[in-house]
C-alpha cells in the first residue's frame, strides 16, 4: 500500500513537473516570436516619458513667462482692432 501512495505520488509529482517545463518552454517562445514587438512598445514608453518630460519643462517655462504672454496677445489684439478700424 505505502509502495503505490510513492508510486502514485512518484507519477503525479512527473506529470506537473513535466507540465511546467512545457509551460515555460511555451511563454520563451511566445517571447521569442514577440521579441520586435516588445522592443517597439519599450521604446514608445521611453519616447512618452521623454515627451512628458519635456511637456513639464515646457509648462515650468510657459508659467514663468506667464506675463509676457499676455502682452503679446493684448499687441495682437490692438494691431487686429487698428486694421479693422482703418477699413
Amino acid at each position: 500500500m505505502i509502495v503505490e501512495g510513492l508510486k502514485l505520488m512518484v507519477v503525479g509529482m512527473t506529470t506537473v513537473l513535466c507540465f511546467l517545463i512545457l509551460m515555460i518552454l511555451v511563454i520563451q517562445l511566445a517571447a521569442y516570436l514577440t521579441r520586435s514587438i516588445t522592443e517597439r512598445e519599450l521604446q514608445a514608453i521611453e519616447n512618452e516619458k521623454e515627451r512628458r518630460k519635456l511637456e513639464k519643462e515646457h509648462e515650468k517655462l510657459t508659467a514663468e513667462d506667464g506675463g509676457e504672454d499676455i502682452v503679446v496677445i493684448s499687441a495682437a489684439i490692438a494691431a487686429f482692432e487698428a486694421e479693422r478700424a482703418v477699413v
